[in-house]
This record gives C-alpha cells, sequence and structure tokens, in this order.
C-alpha cells in the first residue's frame, strides 16, 4: 500500500515534501497488522527520505479498561435523544432503541478489524475512510475525517450549553442579564449571554483535563462514570423493580400520525417512512461507542486489549440504550416524551427524580448528576477527535 501511495504521489505530480510530518505520518505510513506492531521511535522510508518524513509514535499507556472508560461517555447521550426520537417513532421508540443497539454492537466487530489494520494510526473509524479514499481522491480523504467528528460536534456544543443551563439553573435562578445579541443576515442570531459564557469555560475546562493525555483523561472518566452512570441505572430500574411500568402505554403499538404528534397512525409508506427516520436518529447514539477504538494505537497491547475494549463497551452502551428508554415510555408515557422539557433535554433530571418519588432533594441530586453526566458525554467526544 505504501509503494503504491508513493507511486500515485509521483503520478499526480505532487511532492511528498508538501505534506507536513503529521499528515504523512497518517495518510502516508503503509498499515501494519495489529499484531505487529511494535513500539517505534521513527519512521523512515529510506536513504533518499527527507527528515520531514520522520515523527514519534504515539504512546502506548492504555490498556483496554482505560479505552473502555473512554467510551463511558455514550450512554448518557441516550437522555438527550429520547424525546426527539419519541416524537417520531412514538409508541414503537423504545423497539427503535432496541433494533439499533443490537446493530451497533453487531458492527463494533467491523470496527475492531479495521482498527487492528491500522494499530500504527489513532482517529478510529474517521481514519480508516481517510485512508479507504485516499488513492481516489487526496481532497476528499482528509474531508471524510472532517465530517465524521463534525457528526461528533453537538455533542460539545449541545452539552455545553445544556449543562450551562442546568449550572445557571441551580445557582442562579434569579440572575437576569441577557447579554447582547449579533445579528448575521441570512444566518444565525449569536447570543453572548451567560449561558454562553457558562458553556465556554466548560468546555475550556474539559479541554484543559486532556490535555494531558488519553490516561489521564481515562482516569477522570471512571470516576465520572462511576457517578453518573451507577445513579442513572438505578433510575431506570426502579419502575421495573416497582411495578411502575404501564403496559396501557406501550398499546397501539404504531407509529404516530405525523411528527411530534400524539395521533396513532398506521403501518404505511408514512409510518414506515417515520420508524427508519427515527432508526437513523437513534443511530446518532447507539453507534457512538465505537469511539473506544480510536486509542488502538495507545494500548499496551492492541491485539488483545482492543476487543476487549470495544466488546465490553458495547454490551455497556446496550444496556442502558434498552432499559432507560424501556423505562421513561412504561413510567411517562408518549405524552409526556413529547413535553418540551424530555426533547430539549432541560427536564430530564426533573423526569429522573419523578422515577424516583420526586422528592425534592432527589431531583436536585439528580440536576447536579445531569451536569456530569453532560461532562462525561462531552469528554468521550473531545477525546475520541
Amino acid at each position: 500500500f505504501g509503494s503504491s501511495l508513493r507511486s500515485f504521489e509521483q503520478t499526480v505530480g505532487v511532492c511528498s515534501l508538501c505534506l507536513k510530518p503529521g499528515v504523512r505520518e497518517i495518510f502516508a505510513r503503509a498499515p501494519e497488522p495489529m499484531a505487529s506492531v511494535e513500539n517505534k521511535s521513527s519512521y523512515s522510508e529510506g536513504s533518499g527520505s527527507s527528515s520531514c518524513e520522520s515523527s514519534t509514535d504515539l504512546v502506548r499507556a492504555l490498556d483496554w479498561k482505560g479505552a473502555f472508560w473512554l467510551a463511558a461517555g455514550v450512554p448518557p447521550l441516550v437522555l438527550f435523544s429520547m424525546g426527539g426520537l419519541a416524537g417520531v417513532a412514538g409508541n414503537v421508540s423504545f423497539l427503535v432503541w432496541i433494533i439499533s443497539a443490537l446493530m451497533g454492537f453487531c458492527q463494533s466487530f467491523t470496527y475492531a478489524e479495521m482498527a487492528g489494520m491500522f494499530g500504527n494510526k489513532s482517529g478510529g473509524a474517521s481514519v480508516y475512510g481517510a485512508v479507504a479514499w485516499l488513492r481516489y481522491s487526496k481532497f476528499v480523504a482528509p474531508l471524510s475525517v472532517w465530517c465524521n467528528w463534525f457528526a461528533w460536534s453537538p455533542v460539545l456544543s449541545l452539552g455545553c450549553s445544556i449543562a450551562a443551563s442546568y449550572i445557571l439553573d441551580l445557582c442562579a435562578p434569579s440572575w437576569t442579564w441577557r447579554g447582547w445579541t449579533v445579528h448575521i443576515p441570512g444566518l444565525v442570531d449569536l447570543n453572548f449571554n451567560p449561558t454562553f459564557f457558562t458553556g465556554a469555560a466548560l468546555m475550556v475546562a474539559m479541554f484543559a483535563i486532556q490535555h494531558h493525555g488519553a490516561r489521564s483523561t481515562a482516569r477522570v472518566q471512571k470516576c465520572l462514570a462511576v457517578l453518573v452512570l451507577i445513579p442513572l441505572a438505578v433510575a431506570g430500574l426502579a419502575p421495573i423493580v416497582t411495578g411502575n411500568i404501564h403496559a396501557e402505554h406501550f398499546e397501539n403499538f404504531v407509529p404516530p400520525s405525523a411528527r411530534d404528534s400524539a395521533v396513532d397512525g398506521t403501518w404505511d409508506r408514512g409510518g414506515w417512512t417515520l420508524f427508519l427516520g427515527a432508526m437513523y436518529m437513534g443511530a446518532w447514539t447507539t453507534y457512538g461507542f465505537e469511539t473506544a477504538v480510536c486509542y488502538t494505537s495507545e494500548l499496551k497491547n492492541p491485539e488483545r486489549d482492543t476487543f476487549k475494549s470495544i466488546f465490553c463497551a458495547g454490551l455497556f452502551c446496550m444496556a442502558f440504550f434498552m432499559v432507560i428508554p424501556f423505562a421513561f415510555q412504561g413510567f411517562f408515557g408518549r405524552d409526556e416524551l413529547l413535553k418540551p422539557g424530555i426533547a430539549d433535554g432541560t427536564g430530564i433530571a426533573e423526569a429522573l427524580g419523578n422515577m424516583l418519588g420526586g422528592n425534592r432533594v432527589v431531583t436536585k441530586i439528580y440536576v447536579m448528576l445531569m451536569i456530569l453526566a453532560l461532562f462525561l458525554s462531552i469528554m468521550t467526544a473531545m477525546a475520541g477527535s
């Protein structure tokens, strides 16, 4: 592959010296089998290569548990997708989550196999797509990387804004300063308000945490995951254990007549369109744990740890993707899931508190846990990129 790539560069008249060392390391090195990847201090193409072709491999400091904890921010994403997906799928939304989670788990083994082919590269599925496109277009190759992480970028922006709203409601509920607005004709209004500045501060803080490397980030993720996911699992299992799942919320097993409608539809062309559209929406959440293979080049033993990390992360996430939507639909019903607070994520903490009895103190605790859950998801998205 490396020889073919160099011949391709000469054919199209692209000089290898035009590529920066980091870019060439990603796009020009020939893939090696996972089992044969060794820690090398540098890479050289031969006596005729220039000094710009030498670079240092990533430090292999992670085990499979570290990669698993780095992907642990994916389960809380289900909380911010349930409302929107329920508006599209209606009473069949919990089935959409189950099918989508199973599909994501099955295809995760493909990611693990590709990670083994490129054990010396970091970036996960985005890099695999870039290598596949490279021989056809040197423009599309880096664009495919950008598009992959562009799909993850809403986790950063929306997560920080929702977390900022929770923090302001908790700490300064009576704050009336609205900031100022910059209008961009034909595009958007930019609001520079307390939510913006708080969210920006949160994003900078999480970037600073990850600046010290994947291993230290995994340690922080482990602490956050324990604090967040155990209470989330308790809230999801509580209605099932206490018998508060209402069977009537699963009756009329058909899609809605229209998006965000409380009226039952039928399994006609429009109903199947909504069902498949909900599957597409669910994929944004349920496929996210593939980020575990982004760290293959930083694993101590990639041959063994790559499979372990994505297999365990897949099982772990799949459990949350099945239990949490089922519990929400069985406890609240479709009409409650269509309310704006569930759809935009700002009412999730109150809903979790209600599932445990509606105690005011418990609800406040879940507000703080929701902030940590958003931190967890943002850290996962940022670390994988």
